[in-house]
């Protein structure tokens, strides 16, 4: 009786073992769905993600990159679980209503379900479709290699 049910034990952590997704692969599938979701124009070449929650120097260094590159039309800006617009456009000098490539997530679908729902995103896009991402946070910087790319593509 006892192998009968250390058997079944066993199988039944083998099992949830395997159905486990490593957060990577929940981001990416998040993500993905996600950026289908909004029906995401095929001219932006790269998303980045502004989460409203999140530790000041990386929230402050997405709200500087935004700044910087409001004006570039092939970034998509996706502000999500943001608290006051009002704040936000105060503090960027970013008038919102006035930039077609700013899609404010008020249905929260870009809050990603992971511990990294707390930093900034940049997702790098091919022809409509997810590529690759990145988050902004301590000993990732995300902004810098994307100012790197965007600067090579100009």
């Amino acid at each position: 009786m006892k192998k009968v049910n250390i058997s079944i034990l066993a199988g039944c952590i083998f099992m949830i073992a395997s159905c486990h997704k490593s957060p990577e692969k929940v981001e990416r599938d998040f993500l993905k769905r996600a950026i289908e979701r909004i029906d995401v124009n095929r001219e932006y070449q790269w998303i980045v993600i502004l989460p409203g929650l999140g530790g000041h120097g990386c929230i402050q260094e997405a709200e500087v990159f935004m700044q910087q590159y409001i004006a570039d039309r092939r970034i998509l800006f996706v502000l999500t679980k943001i608290s006051s617009l009002t704040i936000l456009q105060q503090k960027t000098e970013v008038r919102i209503d006035e930039h077609p490539n700013i899609y404010v997530d008020r249905e929260n679908r870009f809050d990603i379900p992971t511990g990294n729902r707390i930093y900034p995103c940049t997702v790098y896009m091919n022809d409509g479709k997810m590529d690759d991402y990145f988050f902004q946070c301590p000993g990732n910087n995300a902004f810098r290699i994307l100012e790197n790319v965007i600067a090579l593509q100009q």
